[in-house]
């Protein structure tokens, strides 16, 4: 009988928790876009087709006690780990990429108490996902940087056959 009253109330304890973690997200979200928002040129990125389907990943980290942020656009640096293993590895829209990054880097550079918010969070690193078709910016988990396929690295594998003929 008591198992049986648990279990609902852990569950209603939950969604609670859940509900106010997204709200607290969605806060964060509309905080760090009407703060970076006046600083960043996205509107003139709306004349390129297909804008709202390219959302460049960057992460960005407080150095010091200067407040200086430092900018890394992931989706870039992590096809230039990927090429290191893949050299024919490709990224949509590159060239667009290198552009949304420089006028990423440029607005983040600008925005003032951005370091604030960022201390905020607790993280030493925090990835934002800029869209630049409405102009919002989100809170996203850093994803792991590109490893080598196991297969790559197996004695007899294409790769070792060809060190070996060398």
């Amino acid at each position: 009988m008591l198992f049986i009253k648990v279990i609902p109330f852990i569950f209603i304890m939950f969604f609670i928790t859940l509900k106010a973690l997204f709200s607290q997200t969605a806060a964060m979200n509309a905080e760090i876009s009407s703060l970076v928002r006046p600083n960043w040129e996205f509107e003139s990125f709306w004349a390129i087709p297909r804008i709202g389907e390219t959302k460049p990943l960057v992460s960005i980290s407080i150095s010091g006690g200067n407040s200086a942020i430092n900018v890394r656009c992931l989706d870039l640096e992590y096809l230039e780990i990927k090429k290191t293993f893949k050299p024919k590895a490709k990224l949509e829209r590159e060239f667009l990429h290198k552009i949304m990054c420089k006028s990423i880097n440029r607005a983040l550079k600008n925005t003032k108490g951005l370091s604030q918010l960022v201390q905020r969070t607790g993280l030493l690193e925090v990835g934002l996902r800029f869209d630049f078709q409405n102009g919002w910016i989100q809170f996203e988990k850093i994803p792991l940087p590109p490893q080598p396929d196991l297969e790559m690295n197996e004695i007899g594998s294409v790769l070792d056959l060809h060190q070996q003929n060398t």
